[in-house]
């Protein structure tokens, strides 16, 4: 191994340790022997990659020979303990006399239908000429053709041998280059976009960065992600890429993720990689699992279409010297051998418990493969669900630990589920056969029949609601599936729909039957369809609604719905309009359009409720009178709505002195019942203290990293941009706005304000950071856990000048644009988001917070006008508001000050300390909220907006 190898091993190592340091200081120090782990919910209806393969290099140049023919089967075939790789990548040479080189093995796999792909380290020596910026080699722009026309040639040399090159990258880790070449990102988009089409004879790939690092990473000067950003960003060069190239050097598992890459349409590969290490031999264990979780990593969090290992034979690879494979080997043959070239990743419930990490693939053969990694130090037995409602046939597990390679037995399962043991330390893969008894009607015409008799037949929560089968009541049978922990109208209950039974486009009969105890005597109920766009956005459409009445049964039904026509990823889910008690449903079922499903029924419900007309029919007359003396012998009346309206005086109890008072009202005595309503118990507002004290018991230093992640079952909110006129700049401004899941005109929200720093604008604390924002997530978590309101999030350009548009210095003239936000805020952009969303006013309703020279905006304002602002809130806050730091009473302070720093932080150092030091110092209550390791930036934000989210809009107790 080179010098420069061992260093980017070391490189790899350190940035591994990086990774796992914090998540060692808040391990328990002993695992508990069993997990209660969710169950993993697969639902084939939602799609993701399209799977390319998994392989590995081959480079007879480097090793000093070639693979043998045994080696070669071990590689390809896909036979008894064989890795049944179906990419090769191989070594472009930069002097044409040596192709030939490539050319034994890379035959071998085309013939054995893998895809080969070739990388180039270095052009022909006549084209390059030494480099002053760190690489090996540069290739000068004039000698641009003749190296496109080398690659090109390249491609036609290995076709005329037999081998169909599937694609050919423009260089190798050109961003660490101090043995090859080094191009800059302008370089290679440059050849990109005036070059690369005159390679013809295969397909071009991306240059491959030696990280798949974010692009503001201290250490990435002009690489990682910033190749492919500016490919993105020129129209030309991303025509001429077809598929883009990567290494996963040190990249960590948050790094992965690239939505803009994600969602260009064009397959991203991990072209290059080993896990843990170089070092160490291939057969340590548990070390090997590395590869495992590297390889889930890239498929669920980077949605990589390919998978490619270094070196396939090495004494630190998937192949050790003496041609066995090896327990890294056996980790990457999990995956490879039996997720194949053309599957597709789906939906599973990817980290059922901590440290097991699962993913599920379908192929066009009713089969769908489950590939599950343990992590942990503990075996626990792991239950599995077809969420999407197809049966299962049959289940063959292969399964590899410290003391299994691709070991193979069956399993047992029951209907679309079953359960099997994860072993400590181990990776198991389930290859599931589907059957087809879901995707025909029964002879009732039904597709499906849920009757929850002890099974909650795949639906689950939505939101932070769950499900559970219950005997409290039921439509029919013994028990019911009970909705509950609901904290928002939407938090109702879910099943996915097996999309080769329900086709978008054709029409199906629908029904479920629900009930409710507790709340309002009436309440509104949906059936609905979540589904996927043609664009790739989530939709909702209403199927049926119904009024229900408490203590009785209601059906949902449509005989007649129309799928729209496009879907996918479907579910239908039951929902109510405004409440958040507890619901049941019975009788679910979906059944051939025009089939009259058999149900409760529709209640038929009084469009308005009189008190004293107790016959219902509209009018207060003796009939009532006589109707509410038999209720009373009675001891109360059957009908709920006759009872409703019998309580005259509002006094929750029907009794004698209704009567009389219903007696008075008809002789004409009186000419109104009295009222009775029980007082309301009384609402303590908390003083600024008393909400301060209570919040300090929730702040958490850091969020954890569940945070981060987008749950199964959970909506997140939408984020919109708009504009608005500014009479203070004379000009119309942009902002970003965070609307919740389900956000609809007929509620009202309470609103956060988010400020960006200085240089930047409104995408930086919701879009773009150092890394990738979470904003998005850690507030829609925080929702669904109702562990926050709902609420709106804005995020406005805050640079408010009459003069110039943007900042242009960091001097006092640009501080005082910053600081002419409050007026534009106040006049302009306030009212405007008043007047187009549905929001709550009043200071109790409204929050602001800031980072760093936002936090010191939001001082400012919290300061100027807490009438306002209820909640006010600074991350990492610049110096340079002044005053008091203190209000004259609760009723002019806010509600809440919350103040985070990072110990890190080497943009304004010490300064938050200074703020919190005068608010203390002038007894003004406060969060001081400090982050160990936190830096001038994402990290610091994260943990800000994690808590101070949760800590806002709750005033009253």
């Amino acid at each position: 191994m080179s010098m420069q190898q061992k260093l980017k091993a070391s490189l790899s190592v350190l940035l591994a340790a990086a990774m796992l340091t914090p998540a060692l200081a808040v391990m328990p120090e002993s695992e508990p022997s069993v997990y209660a782990a969710d169950t993993v919910v697969v639902n084939t209806g939602k799609e993701y990659q399209t799977i390319d393969g998994f392989g590995g290099m081959n480079h007879p140049e480097w090793m000093g020979s070639d693979l043998t023919d045994a080696q070669r089967q071990k590689a390809f075939g896909n036979g008894e303990d064989e890795l049944g790789l179906t990419i090769l990548r191989i070594f472009v040479n930069p002097d044409s006399n040596q192709w030939n080189k490539a050319v034994p093995t890379a035959k071998f796999a085309a013939q054995h239908g893998a895809k080969v792909f070739a990388s180039p380290w270095e052009p022909p020596s006549n084209l390059a000429e030494s480099d002053s910026n760190g690489g090996k080699l540069h290739l000068p722009k004039s000698n641009y053709t003749a190296y496109a026309q080398h690659l090109n040639n390249f491609g036609t040399y290995m076709k005329n041998q037999g081998v169909d090159l599937y694609a050919i990258s423009v260089q190798n880790e050109p961003d660490y280059a101090s043995e090859w070449t080094r191009w800059s990102t302008d370089e290679t988009t440059d050849f990109l976009a005036n070059y690369a089409d005159k390679i013809t004879s295969t397909r071009v790939m991306s240059p491959e960065s030696f990280q798949y690092a974010p692009e503001t990473a201290s250490w990435v000067a002009d690489g990682g992600k910033k190749y492919y950003t500016k490919i993105l960003n020129n129209q030309k060069a991303f025509a001429n890429c077809d598929l883009f190239g990567t290494h996963f050097y040190g990249t960590q598992r948050a790094w992965m993720d690239f939505p803009a890459l994600e969602s260009c349409g064009k397959p991203i590969w991990m072209t290059e990689v080993y896990v843990p290490n170089s070092s160490s031999d291939a057969d340590t264990w548990p070390e090997a699992l590395d590869v495992a979780e590297n390889i889930h990593n890239g498929m669920t969090v980077g949605n990589m279409s390919a998978y490619v290992w270094w070196y396939i034979r090495r004494s630190y690879g998937p192949m050790k010297e003496n041609g066995n494979i090896s327990k890294r080997g056996y980790m990457m043959a999990q995956y490879s051998k039996f997720v194949r070239p053309g599957d597709v990743r789906i939906d599973a419930t990817e980290q059922p418990t901590q440290n097991v990490f699962v993913s599920a693939y379908k192929n066009d053969a009713d089969q769908v493969t489950i590939v599950a990694v343990n992590k942990t130090t503990s075996e626990y037995n792991q239950s599995f669900s077809m969420g999407s409602g197809e049966s299962i046939s049959g289940v063959t597990r292969y399964r590899s630990s410290g003391s299994e390679n691709l070991a193979k037995s069956e399993i047992s399962f029951n209907g679309t589920g079953f359960a099997a043991q994860l072993p400590a330390q181990s990776v198991s893969t389930f290859v599931v056969d589907l059957g087809s008894a879901n995707t025909d009607p029964d002879e009732n015409g039904w597709y499906f029949h849920d009757e929850f008799e002890a099974d909650t037949c795949s639906w689950e929560g939505r939101g932070a609601a769950g499900v559970m089968t219950s005997g409290r009541t039921n439509y029919a049978g013994k028990e019911a599936l009970l909705v509950q922990d609901r904290t928002a109208a939407w938090n109702g209950a879910t099943k996915a729909l097996n999309a080769k039974a329900f086709v978008p486009g054709k029409e199906y009969s629908f029904s479920a039957n629900v009930s409710y105890f507790d709340g309002d005597l009436t309440d509104t109920f949906y059936l609905k369809l979540q589904y996927t766009d043609a664009n790739g956005d989530t939709q909702y459409d209403s199927i049926a609604t119904a009024k229900g009445v408490q203590g009785k049964w209601v059906q949902l039904a449509n005989t007649n719905y129309t799928i729209p026509a496009g879907a996918k990823d479907m579910q239908i889910y039951v929902e109510t309009a405004d409440t958040t008690n507890n619901f049941y449903i019975d009788e679910a079922i979906g059944a051939v359009a025009g089939t009259v499903i058999p149900g409760a029924g529709a209640i038929d419900v009084p469009e308005t409720l009189i008190p004293g007309d107790i016959n219902l029919d509209g009018v207060i007359d003796g009939f009532d009178l006589a109707a509410a003396k038999r209720g009373l012998a009675a001891g109360g009346f059957d009908n709920v709505f006759s009872a409703k309206v019998a309580d005259v005086n509002k006094s929750t109890v029907f009794d004698a002195e209704d009567v009389q008072e219903l007696s008075s009202f008809l002789l004409k005595k009186t000419t109104a019942f009295t009222d009775q309503t029980p007082p309301e118990p009384e609402k303590k507002a908390y003083t600024m203290q008393e909400y301060t004290d209570m919040i300090s018991k929730m702040v958490v230093e850091k969020e954890p990293d569940a945070s981060h992640n987008e749950q199964a079952g959970v909506q997140y909110g939408t984020v919109k941009s708009g504009s608005y006129y500014s009479t203070t700049c004379k000009r119309n401004k942009p902002y970003n706005i965070l609307l919740p899941a389900n956000y609809s005109s007929s509620k009202k929200y309470p609103v956060l304000y988010c400020m960006h720093g200085y240089w930047e604008n409104q995408d930086r604390m919701i879009i773009k950071g150092n890394g990738t924002m979470y904003t998005r997530q850690i507030i829609g978590n925080a929702i669904a856990a109702g562990d926050a309101e709902d609420m709106i999030v804005v995020f406005p350009y805050i640079y408010s000048s009459a003069t110039q548009d943007s900042c242009s210095a960091m001097d006092d003239a640009n501080n005082a644009a910053y600081d002419n936000f409050i007026n534009d805020l106040v006049v302009d952009l306030m009212p405007h988001i008043e007047s187009t969303y549905s929001v709550k006013t009043g200071r109790d309703n409204t929050a602001i917070t800031g980072f760093s020279m936002g936090g010191r905006e939001s001082l400012l304002i919290g300061m100027k006008r807490s009438d306002l602002f209820g909640y006010v809130g600074a991350i990492c806050p610049a110096p340079g508001v002044t005053g008091a730091f203190k209000w004259n009473s609760d009723e002019e302070a806010p509600h809440l000050l919350f103040i985070t720093a990072g110990s890190n932080d080497t943009v304004v150092y010490s300064n938050p300390e200074n703020y919190h030091n005068n608010f203390t110092k002038n007894g003004v209550p406060h969060i001081w909220h400090y982050v160990s390791g936190g830096y001038h930036g994402d990290n610091s934000i994260h943990a800000h907006m994690y808590n101070f989210v949760r800590a806002i809009f709750k005033t009253e107790s």
